[in-house]
């Protein structure tokens, strides 16, 4: 039977490999180039003779609409449809990219490739990570996995590839070169079906905003990802830290930048050998690793300001990076398991919001309170405070989804809202051992 006319024979079938396969593409390209964005911050620099500061600011919203556009991209997502949601965000990048090596005025450049190529990034992601669960149902939670352990791999395929178009034909000529890679999303958005979109009409009238804000424990989702700051003030001050009060050179502290990258794929390739095995495969498991993750880290961050040798250091940096690394990889998973696979895209679309607003409003905090005490300490006990709250309220999290499955299966009145629950009940109830209604 066709893909497209989303019958359920096509659920964790050839089709849905495909579907999977080419999702990674998207990462690939997407994370890939998004995450290379500093080396066109010292482009901006060097041949626009902008001042750091309009620089960084470029790029501050290139990653900020990558996280705060998330609502939109999941709403859009649900009313057109995730093939036609991806192909906007392929054109919305291809515009943002392309135009970007016409322009020379700092204003321009920061609507085209700020604004524009960082919608464009989020209006690919969301659409495509969200639709995965519905092509799956034994395998729905090991295909967001796989995903997003793809992410990591594109940063350093594609890095090299940057650097390399950068230096040979300049920061425009690259830039005209990944508007046409990103062009390659089209096609991958093209493996989407029918499937992806009627699926999320199937249940309840209720809209999926609604559904998702009313429901407590969706909620506690999204407060615990704000908290999520204690990734990027780690990653983004240890530089600083290590040069300015360890001594170390540029090229030690770029060493630990990448142990830290290498060891954070390694949590997320770590979290997909989880997800092959059926004995870790479970609620249980992942909600684990995702408080443990959370713990370890925060630990991680307390001890950074009391080492002082290399070695120490770049351990610590190797446990940071593989506990950020899991810490990303469970956030698509426990999303998952809360809320039903036809609201995960606005799911992860509110979720990339909460992330973007702890970005976007944290750091300078953190920058705040290095400058007035001199020292990047308070930073690091900072981001150890963001972790610890996650893991108490990941704690209370485990215990709500512990008590709601146990509440159905006892046929007792649950938190989820009447209406949903009457929805969903009878379509997918079936894969309750596997998909979202497993049972700890």
């Amino acid at each position: 039977m066709s893909a497209g006319n989303g019958s359920a024979d096509v659920v964790d079938k050839g089709w849905a490999w495909i579907v999977l396969f080419f999702s990674c593409v998207v990462i690939v390209i997407s994370d890939g180039i998004r995450m290379s964005s500093g080396i066109f911050y010292s482009q901006f620099i060097d041949n626009l003779s902008l001042s750091r500061p309009q620089a960084a600011s470029i790029v501050a919203v290139l990653n900020s609409m990558f996280f705060l556009a998330g609502p939109i991209a999941g709403l859009l997502a649900v009313k057109i449809g995730t093939r036609a949601a991806i192909c906007i965000g392929a054109l919305i990048l291809f515009a943002g990219l392309f135009s970007s090596a016409f322009v020379k005025s700092y204003w321009a450049l920061l609507v085209t490739f700020g604004f524009v190529h960082g919608l464009g990034y989020c209006i690919v992601f969301i659409p495509t990570i969200g639709a995965l669960p519905l092509w799956f149902s034994k395998y729905r939670q090991l295909a967001p996995a796989v995903f997003m352990a793809s992410g990591g791999l594109g940063i350093f395929v594609l890095a090299p590839l940057v650097q390399f178009l950068v230096s040979s034909y300049g920061w425009r000529g690259g830039a005209i070169v990944l508007s046409g890679v990103v062009l390659h999303c089209l096609a991958t958005g093209a493996t989407f079906s029918a499937r992806s979109h009627s699926t999320h009409h199937a249940a309840s009238g209720q809209s999926p905003l609604r559904s998702i804000l009313t429901n407590p424990r969706s909620v506690l989702n999204l407060v615990i990802s704000f908290f999520s700051f204690g990734i990027p003030l780690f990653l983004i001050f240890i530089v600083r830290h290590v040069t300015e009060y360890r001594g170390f050179t540029a090229g030690e502290a770029a060493t630990l930048v990448s142990i830290c990258g290498l060891t954070s794929f390694g949590g997320r390739v770590l979290f997909v050998v989880l997800n092959l095995n059926k004995r870790t495969a479970t609620k249980n498991v992942r909600f684990c690793v995702f408080n443990l993750s959370a713990f370890f880290a925060a630990i991680g961050a307390a001890v950074i300001p009391s080492v002082w040798s290399y070695p120490a250091v770049g351990v610590t940096c190797g446990i940071m990076g593989l506990m950020t690394g899991l810490r990303i990889a469970t956030i698509t998973a426990v999303t998952l398991d809360i809320i039903p696979p036809p609201r995960f895209q606005t799911a992860m679309g509110l979720v990339q919001f909460a992330n973007g607003v702890s970005v976007l409003s944290v750091p300078p905090i953190g920058g705040y309170l290095a400058a007035k005490y001199k020292s990047y300490d308070p930073v690091f006990y900072m981001s150890c405070a963001g972790f610890t709250t996650m893991t108490f309220l990941g704690l209370l999290l485990h215990y709500l989804e512990y008590r709601h499955d146990s509440q159905r299966a006892t046929g007792e009145p649950t938190m989820l809202p009447k209406e949903t629950a009457a929805g969903f009940r009878q379509q997918y109830q079936p894969h309750s051992t596997t998909g979202h209604h497993e049972k700890p």
